[in-house]
């Protein structure tokens, strides 16, 4: 039987009563067929006279690849028949082909390992160990534009655009290093895009600063309430503070040095006094060299000062709040305190007005003087 596959057609497609399988041919690609097992597995392949024997190739699954996944499959096999070549002499070089369990291996092992931040390796592994895990087994040729599309798609729902973002990007950038160390095969994940994420714009407002400092300075701990402070004095990102060490600490120039950041750069951020005091109390009753270490094990900083955080907010009744908001209540206060907009992208390390980077890894008195300025503002409230 021969019709026009569409999409519609294949999935009501069923095999006959009282038969083990039903093959039925599309119209607009010839030789491409798509099998339908008693028990509903539905496959597309290719079936052709090649040198006087019948070549079969199976394309995949229709759960797993479009019609028109598989007639653009169907007609690179049917060229290299015409060209004399056949298609099927590949089978055991993909049954060669790593499997993705194996590129994330190596992947860590080449790529991770050499990424300063600790925490940028556990959360790639938790990444792939949630999202991508599914799929360890499949060859890398195996794993399509279409299947991988449904499950980003998927994972929005359930575990929210940023999730489903981050897995996008990892996977990418595990196939783009496979391609840079031989694989020949082409990256799936081309050309499916980022969801949006719109701009986050919350940071605290007067009344809850007040609150918010008062719980630090009254109910927590030296190490945390120092951490926390780290973070609203300074700006910066909280996996660059969690891995704060104390020989990139310069108590004589009052610099803390951070050797990578995010963008890929170094970064010396001045340190307020009232943050150096507090460093230098911390300093005095650390065994470690991390500033923040695990409690755990002091070989080793603290992984995410998620639970105290979560105390912080209820005690100093704070909604919606995330404690990368504190970076942005820094740039909104030295916003409304009138800091040019170039310092403040310096305060940051933003790429944005990108003229402005070299100077602010190298000439922190604009940084130091508008953060003095916002901390002393930050003390009013207390």
């Amino acid at each position: 039987m021969r019709t026009t596959f569409t999409e519609k057609f294949i999935q009501a497609l069923k095999c006959d009563s009282g038969s083990d399988r039903k093959e039925i041919w599309d119209v607009l690609c010839p030789y491409l067929g798509c099998r339908v097992s008693e028990s509903g597995n539905k496959t597309y392949f290719v079936k052709k006279r090649f040198k006087g024997r019948t070549i079969r190739a199976t394309l995949g699954k229709t759960s797993e690849i479009s019609v028109a996944f598989a007639r653009k499959k169907a007609s690179e096999y049917l060229e290299k028949i015409n060209n004399g070549i056949n298609p099927t002499d590949n089978k055991r070089e993909v049954n060669n082909e790593i499997t993705l369990d194996e590129l994330f291996e190596e992947y860590m092992e080449r790529h991770a390992v050499n990424q300063n931040c600790e925490r940028y390796r556990k959360d790639c592994a938790s990444l792939y160990r949630r999202n991508l895990s599914q799929w360890k087994n499949r060859r890398l040729s195996e794993l399509d534009m279409r299947t991988i599309e449904m499950h980003i798609a998927a994972l929005r729902k359930t575990d929210g655009i940023s999730a489903a973002n981050s897995t996008l990007t990892l996977l990418r950038h595990m196939y783009n290093k496979a391609i840079r160390w031989g694989w020949r095969g082409r990256n799936p994940t081309h050309g499916i895009p980022k969801y949006k994420l719109e701009a986050r714009e919350r940071f605290l407002s007067p009344e809850e600063l007040q609150r918010f400092l008062f719980v630090l300075d009254n109910r927590i701990e030296l190490r945390y309430r120092v951490l926390f402070y780290t973070l609203l004095y300074t700006g910066q990102r909280c996996g660059n503070v969690l891995s704060m060490r104390w020989e990139d600490v310069n108590f004589s120039t009052n610099i803390w040095h951070i050797p990578r950041t995010k963008n890929g750069t170094s970064m010396r951020v001045p340190l307020v006094d009232q943050l150096s005091v507090m460093l230098k109390e911390l300093k005095l009753q650390t065994l470690s060299e991390w500033v923040f270490p695990s409690p755990n094990d002091l070989k080793k900083p603290l992984f995410s000062p998620r639970k105290i955080w979560e105390k912080i907010k209820e005690e100093a009744d704070l909604q919606d709040v995330r404690i990368h908001d504190l970076r942005r209540t820094v740039a909104s206060y030295e916003c409304m305190n009138g800091v040019n907009l170039s310092v403040v992208s310096k305060t940051l390390n933003h790429k944005t007005l990108s003229a402005t980077q070299v100077y602010a890894r190298v000439d922190t008195s604009a940084v130091a003087q508008a953060l003095q300025s916002t901390v002393n503002l930050f003390e009013r409230f207390k």
